[in-house]
């Protein structure tokens, strides 16, 4: 029997009435700030919320993006107001909560964990920092580090792309993240949304992508917006503790 300890995360304070329910299976809670869906009355209810449950408690900013619920990326005129917006949603977050980690939302994950050429920290001879050139490509990549050195926190997010860079660079944690709603490309990235297949509803094809990704993650991540959640964190949960892993924080 596998001893290993797994966590399970939700993305909540969205708007979405599934919230409570999802805390009854989660050990680690992605709220959101307020700008990509919901309010900021509505995060700091739901902040209290998962402080009365125990749970982790995760600042999970998004693009102030509502029509897409922070998922698209950012075009080229939106860079600079988007990244204050970032900025703001963290800085008011931390100002009220003590967040025990950091998960990006949607676009800003997506825009921040492109897979890095293998020599992408190397020393040029130029005496030319390459990291900084390298993270520089990337929109937002340069204002989540930024946010890792600042507040000192763990980060939630992508393995084997430059969300685990990141967190070397910035000397944080970094807590491995799968997702057992989302179906993965080639590159092992996240499908994009607008391809068929993108979000996973089979009960079979979610465990057998869970159990997968548990032997190589630290945690798995459930959508609050997903149709069915509460049956598919509770399908997830009970599966994993019948493969004989610890589902805690």
């Amino acid at each position: 029997m596998r001893t290993k300890r797994i966590s399970l995360n939700v993305d909540i304070g969205e708007g979405f009435p599934f919230d409570r329910q999802l805390l009854n299976y989660a050990t680690a809670a992605n709220v959101c700030c307020g700008q990509h869906a919901g309010s900021w009355g509505l995060t700091q209810e739901t902040i209290k919320l998962v402080q009365s449950r125990r749970v982790m408690l995760g600042v999970h900013p998004g693009y102030p993006d509502r029509d897409g619920l922070g998922r698209r990326g950012m075009e080229a005129g939106q860079v600079r107001a988007y990244l204050d917006n970032i900025f703001a949603q963290v800085r008011r977050f931390a100002a009220d909560a003590h967040p025990e980690y950091l998960k990006p939302h949607g676009g800003f994950y997506s825009d921040t964990s492109p897979i890095l050429p293998a020599d992408w920290n190397h020393p040029l001879p130029s005496g030319e920092d390459p990291e900084a050139v390298g993270l520089a490509r990337y929109p937002g990549v340069q204002l989540l580090a930024m946010l890792l050195r600042i507040y000192r926190l763990p980060l939630l997010g992508m393995p084997g792309t430059a969300h685990e860079a990141l967190t070397k660079r910035a000397k944080q944690s970094f807590i491995a993240e799968g997702f057992a709603d989302r179906a993965y490309s080639a590159d092992g990235r996240l499908l994009p949304r607008s391809e068929p297949g993108a979000v996973i509803h089979d009960r079979a094809e979610i465990k057998d992508q869970v159990l997968r990704l548990a032997e190589t993650v630290d945690s798995i991540c459930i959508h609050g917006d997903t149709e069915g959640c509460v049956d598919i964190a509770a399908w997830v949960s009970e599966s994993l503790k019948q493969a004989g892993y610890l589902v805690v924080c």
